[in-house]
C-alpha cells in the first residue's frame, strides 16, 4: 500500500513538471510584443493619456519571469510645461510566479534605467499624476475595480533618472538627480532598506537608511515612517519623521532633522486646499549656525562661515557694505504660512551669537508680519517687530522696530573690529525704520525714521591703538589725555541718527563725554552712496573755557564708508598738543582754560544731553568761570530714565 502510494505521488509530480514544461515552452514561444498593442490601450483608456513603447519587449522565463520594455514613454497632462510625464530608457520587471495562483502579483523587483519624470501641478492645483477614471467606462470601471487580492512590490531601483517637480500656484521648481536609488524589502509588509545617491537642485545628498513597508503606502496606513542618514551638501546629516496624509494636508510628525551642527525639531505640516500651498511649522532648535548650507567641509572637517547676507559671488561683487544684491523676495508670494520658531543658540557670525531667539511669523499672499522677534544678545535683549509687503507689482516696503537694553558696549565694538578691554558700558538701542526696495543697499539707501544708540558709564583701558582704523584714529585725535591716563572713565555716548530717504543731517546728536572732555559731532551720513562727512569738536571738562572758533572743524572723518579718512586742523593741532603738554608739565591745566576748546561748562547741557535733544544755551562770561551743580541734571535724568534708576 504504502509504495503504491508513493508511485501515485511520483506519478503525479512527474505529470506536474512535464505540465510546467509544457507552459514554459509555450510562454517561451510568445512573443510579447503581440500583446503591446492591447495593453497600451488599454492603459491609455485607463489614463486618458498617450503611451508607446518604442524600443520592443522581451521576456525571459524564469521562476521569476523578467520582462524588459525599453524606450516607454507616457504623455502628459493637456495642461503640462512637458509633452512626456514619464520617459524610460528601459524598465526591467520580475514577477514570482506562484504567487499568481493566489490572486497575487509579487514583484519581485523594478528596475529603471535612465527615467525622466515630471511631476506639476496648474495653478487650481490639479495634479498631472491624477489620471481620474481616464476614458474607461463604467462597466470597465467596475470590472478594473476586481484587481487581484494584493499587489506587492518587494525592490526597485533607479539608474540615472531625473524628476522635476513643479508646483503650479507658486510657480517653484525643484530638480532631483538621481544617480542611484535603491528600495529593497523581503517582503511588502516588512521595512524597506532605502539608498539614494543624487542632487536635489544643486546640493549633493547621499543618504541611507529605512522606510515603512511599501503596503503601509499604498495601503495609506498612517504614520507612515521614515529614518534617513548620510551627507547633505557635504555635512553630516539624518533625517526622521512620521508622515501622515489627510485630504489636502501633509504632515511630518516627530520630524528632527540634524544638518551638520544644526538640530532642528517639531513638526510642519503642508496645505494644498486654498489658492497657494500653506506652511505651518512649530520648529525648536538647541542649535542653529547660519550660513551651514553654503559651507564646504575641509579635509580636516573644518567649517568657514560667510558673512550674513553673503552668498557667493553676488555678495563679493558688491561695491556697498549693504549689498545690492536683490533678496529673494519673490518667494514670498509663492505659498502662505505661520509658525513659531525657537532656537536656544543662533550663529550668526564669528562675531554674532543669539541665545533664546523667538520668531513668530504669518506670510500671507506676499506680506509678511514677525510680530515677535526676541533674543538674548551682546548680554542684554532685544525686542523687535518686522513687516515686509512685497505687493504684486511696486516696490516691497519694509517696517522695523526695535527696542533692545543692557547690551555689552564692548562686545558690540567687537562686533564691528574694534576690540577694547572695558568694564560697564551697559547699552540701549531704539530704532523706528521705515524703507523700500529690492536688497539691503534698497533699504538702507530709502531708510527713514530714526535709530538711537545710549551707552552708560564706563571704564575703559588704554591700550595700544590701531591707527590703521578710522575709529582709533579719531579716539587719538579727539582725547588728549588717552596716552598720559591708564584708563579713560566714560560717562555716556550717545547716537541719534535721525534719517530722512536714507540720509542722516547730525546736529550735535552723537556726542560722548568723559570725566575730562566731551565731544560733540556734526555733519552727514549718507546711506544712498555709504559716505560719511562729520567733525568732532572736543570740549574740555574740569572749568576749562576757552572761545576758539577753529577747534570745531578739529577732526573731520570723510569719504566712503569702507574705510573713511580722518583730518585734523593743522594750526589748531600744534597749538591746541602745545597747550595740552604744557599743562600736564605744568599742572595748571585748568589754567589754559583761555587759550583752549569751548567747554561743556558753556552750555546749559552736556554734550550727550544734546544729542539726546535737551536744549543748549550758552552761558554769561560770569558763570562760565565754574560750572553749575545743575549743570549735569539733563543728562542725569536722560540716562536715569533710560536704564529705570
Amino acid at each position: 500500500m504504502r509504495r503504491s502510494v508513493l508511485i501515485v505521488l511520483a506519478a503525479a509530480g512527474g505529470l506536474a513538471g512535464l505540465l510546467l514544461i509544457a507552459i514554459a515552452v509555450a510562454i517561451w514561444r510568445i512573443d510579447p510584443n503581440d500583446f503591446a498593442a492591447p495593453i497600451l490601450s488599454r492603459i491609455k483608456q485607463a489614463t486618458g493619456r498617450n503611451v508607446a513603447i518604442n524600443g520592443g519587449i522581451d521576456l525571459k522565463v524564469s521562476w521569476t519571469p523578467r520582462l524588459v520594455v525599453r524606450d516607454l514613454t507616457l504623455a502628459n497632462a493637456p495642461w503640462g510645461h512637458s509633452p512626456l510625464m514619464v520617459a524610460v530608457k528601459q524598465l526591467d520587471i520580475e514577477v514570482a510566479l506562484l504567487p499568481l495562483l493566489h490572486r497575487r502579483i509579487d514583484v519581485a523587483r523594478i528596475d529603471l534605467i535612465e527615467p525622466s519624470i515630471v511631476l506639476e501641478t496648474d495653478a487650481q492645483g490639479h495634479a498631472n499624476w491624477d489620471f481620474g477614471r481616464g476614458a474607461v467606462g463604467t462597466e470597465a470601471a467596475e470590472g478594473a475595480s476586481a484587481p487581484p487580492a494584493a499587489l506587492g512590490i518587494g525592490n526597485l531601483a533607479v539608474t540615472n533618472g531625473t524628476l522635476t517637480y513643479r508646483d503650479g500656484k507658486s510657480g517653484a521648481v525643484t530638480n532631483v538627480a538621481v544617480d542611484s536609488l535603491v528600495l529593497s524589502a523581503r517582503d511588502p509588509q516588512s521595512p524597506v532598506k532605502a539608498e539614494f545617491r543624487g542632487r536635489i537642485d544643486s546640493v549633493a545628498v547621499a543618504l541611507t537608511g529605512q522606510l515603512g513597508p511599501f503596503e503601509s503606502l499604498t495601503q495609506r496606513r498612517w504614520p507612515y515612517s521614515l529614518a534617513l542618514s548620510g551627507e547633505i551638501g557635504g555635512q553630516k546629516s539624518a533625517i526622521a519623521t512620521k508622515l501622515r496624509v489627510d485630504g489636502d494636508a501633509t504632515r511630518l510628525d516627530d520630524f528632527e532633522l540634524t544638518f551638520g551642527p544644526n538640530v532642528v525639531r517639531g513638526a510642519i505640516s503642508v496645505v494644498s486646499g486654498g489658492p497657494r500651498l500653506r506652511y505651518i511649522v512649530g520648529l525648536t532648535a538647541p542649535v542653529l549656525v547660519l550660513g551651514t548650507a553654503v559651507m564646504a567641509a575641509g579635509a580636516q572637517g573644518k567649517l568657514s562661515a560667510a558673512p550674513v547676507g553673503a552668498t557667493g559671488a553676488a555678495a563679493a561683487s558688491s561695491a556697498y557694505l549693504f549689498s545690492d544684491a536683490p533678496l529673494p523676495l519673490a518667494v514670498l508670494h509663492k505659498f502662505d504660512a505661520e509658525g513659531v520658531v525657537k532656537i536656544d543658540r543662533l550663529v550668526a557670525s564669528p562675531t554674532r551669537e543669539f541665545t533664546a531667539v523667538e520668531v513668530r511669523f504669518t506670510l500671507n499672499d506676499g506680506h509678511l508680519d514677525a510680530p515677535v522677534l526676541k533674543a538674548a544678545t551682546f548680554g542684554g535683549n532685544v525686542d523687535a517687530h518686522a513687516t515686509l509687503d512685497s505687493p504684486a507689482s511696486g516696490a516691497p516696503a519694509l517696517a522695523l522696530v526695535v527696542d533692545a537694553k543692557n547690551l555689552d558696549l564692548a562686545a558690540e565694538l567687537a562686533a564691528f573690529g574694534v576690540h577694547r578691554e572695558m568694564t560697564g558700558g551697559k547699552t540701549s538701542v531704539k530704532a523706528d525704520l521705515h524703507a523700500r526696495g529690492t536688497s539691503l543697499h534698497d533699504w538702507a539707501a530709502s531708510a527713514n525714521g530714526s535709530v538711537t544708540a545710549i551707552a552708560g558709564p564706563a571704564t575703559i583701558s588704554n591700550l595700544k591703538l590701531d591707527l590703521d582704523s578710522a575709529f582709533d584714529r579719531v579716539v587719538k585725535a579727539a582725547n588728549p589725555f588717552r596716552d598720559k591716563d591708564p584708563t579713560t572713565e566714560l560717562k555716556c555716548a550717545v547716537v541719534r541718527l535721525p534719517l530722512a530717504a536714507g540720509v542722516a543731517h547730525i546736529d550735535r546728536s552723537v556726542a560722548a563725554e568723559t570725566q575730562k572732555l566731551g565731544v560733540s559731532v556734526s555733519g552727514t551720513l549718507d546711506l544712498r552712496n555709504e559716505s560719511i562727512d562729520l567733525t568732532f569738536k572736543p570740549q574740555l571738562r574740569e572749568g576749562i573755557s576757552i572761545e576758539l572758533p577753529q577747534i570745531a572743524e578739529l577732526i573731520r572723518l570723510h569719504g566712503p564708508l569702507r574705510h573713511p579718512q580722518v583730518s585734523i586742523d593743522a594750526m589748531a593741532s600744534v597749538a591746541t598738543a602745545a597747550r595740552i603738554g604744557a599743562a600736564f608739565g605744568t599742572g595748571g591745566l585748568s589754567e589754559v582754560g583761555v587759550a583752549l576748546f569751548g567747554a561743556a561748562a558753556r552750555s546749559g547741557a552736556g554734550p550727550c544731553a544734546v544729542a539726546l535733544g535737551a536744549p543748549s544755551a550758552t552761558l554769561s562770561a560770569r558763570d562760565a568761570s565754574a560750572p553749575a551743580a545743575h549743570e549735569t541734571e539733563p543728562l542725569s535724568k536722560a540716562l536715569g530714565k533710560l536704564f529705570k534708576r
